[in-house]
């Protein structure tokens, strides 16, 4: 049984609203994580995010939600560490940081331990 993976975009933009699909440290040819470390995976996906959302006008400060999967309960302290390291300075004067949800559970991928997807508005330009 051959598996491919699935053909979907990284994000779609509608009403000034980014929505990125689920975010992966995934080798779309061979389907495995291309990192065995969370470190490394969590980095992966964030600069993912990072050019999801500047190809799309947009920036991390800009990031309205972020949802977050984990495999294991016990990367949740590297996650608030990496969201933190992420975010901290990155956010507008009085924006906050986004709302965020953080659900463990398992992943599709064995080997697979973070798997992200966020909101994010694109600024109006201004004159």
């Amino acid at each position: 049984m051959t598996t491919t993976a699935p053909s979907f975009p990284a994000a779609r933009v509608h009403a000034g609203l980014i929505y990125t699909s689920g975010l992966a440290s995934i080798d779309t040819t061979t389907l495995q994580p291309r990192h065995p470390d969370f470190d490394d995976q969590c980095s992966d996906v964030l600069g993912q995010l990072d050019a999801v959302l500047v190809q799309n006008g947009s920036a991390r400060s800009d990031v309205l939600r972020l949802e977050c999967f984990l495999g294991a309960r016990d990367h949740f302290a590297a996650w608030n560490a990496a969201f933190t390291r992420y975010f901290l300075g990155s956010v507008a004067e009085g924006a906050g940081t986004p709302a965020r949800t953080t659900t463990i559970t398992t992943l599709p991928i064995d080997g697979l331990l973070i798997e992200i997807q966020a909101i994010a508005c694109i600024p109006k330009e201004t004159p």
